[in-house]
């Protein structure tokens, strides 16, 4: 009996053309999709990017929420104007004060002096 001997070779060069092509397909679908995923990339910083736009316009409107508006600006305006005049009135009244004390002041000096004139003369 004769055996048959299995001849490989043409499944040989099949497997290896299949493997070519599936190299050469996997590197044309890596050059096609290279700038997909640089754009996915990109994308993502954006995102990332956006998102801390996001917290610092947050920060921002908080802050700005929390100064005084124009109506309490112009109250403490008023405030103001009128704590002048008081101090304008305290002004006033320390001079006068200030008058009256050195008035006492000289009375007092006269009458120290004429005490000690008149303990002298004895």
């Amino acid at each position: 009996m004769e055996t048959a001997v299995l001849d490989i070779n043409p499944g040989v060069v099949w497997v290896i053309a299949l493997s070519q092509l599936l190299t050469f397909g996997l590197t044309v679908w890596n050059l096609i999709m290279s700038g997909s995923r640089a754009n996915a990339r990109a994308i993502h910083e954006h995102d990332e990017l956006l998102q801390a736009h996001g917290a610092r316009i947050a920060s921002i409107e908080q802050t700005v929420g929390s100064l005084p508006a124009k109506d309490d600006l112009h109250k403490l305006r008023i405030e103001l104007t009128a704590f002048h005049g008081e101090l304008r009135e305290i002004r006033v009244l320390q001079t006068s004060t200030a008058d009256l004390v050195r008035r006492q002041e000289a009375i007092t000096t006269r009458v120290e002096q004429y005490l000690l004139s008149r303990g002298e003369g004895k």
